[in-house]
């Protein structure tokens, strides 16, 4: 399993070291919704920001196959699409998601950062690394 995440402001806000982490039953639900959900807020979209940071560090989309990810939240974008999937080594065929959509009377500063998840596939189409990244 390999895992990566870039910074996309300054400062790191760690999420609690000690505390009991979500599963993926609690976690993936709430991914979908903030996929789809406008973003409108900083808080907003620093929570989706660890939220895919969350995802991916605790591997609750690892070993998925391409049908079970799409069921848990949604098909991804190609990442043929996405200049940063070719930057971080993905292939044109893998997964790529803005967490957060632009939400047309939010702040512009909103609209051109949201988190990204792309999501790397093995050839036999599970899930075998992803990338983060974060914004705050």
């Amino acid at each position: 399993m390999k895992t990566t995440h870039l910074l996309a402001a300054s400062g790191l806000s760690l999420l609690g070291a000690c505390a009991k982490q979500p599963t993926a039953y609690e976690t993936l639900p709430q991914l979908k919704q903030a996929i789809d959900e406008p973003v409108t807020s900083v808080e907003q979209n620093k929570q989706h920001s660890e939220l895919a940071q969350l995802v991916s560090e605790e591997g609750h989309l690892e070993g998925l196959a391409r049908s079970e990810v799409e069921a848990k939240i949604g098909k991804g974008e190609p990442c043929s699409r996405h200049p940063l999937c070719a930057e971080r080594g993905f292939e044109d065929d893998d997964w790529y998601y803005e967490v957060g959509t632009a939400d047309a009377a939010a702040d512009a500063r909103y609209l051109r950062y949201r988190p990204a998840l792309i999501l790397g596939f093995s050839r036999f189409g599970k899930v075998e690394r992803t990338f983060v990244m974060r914004v705050e």
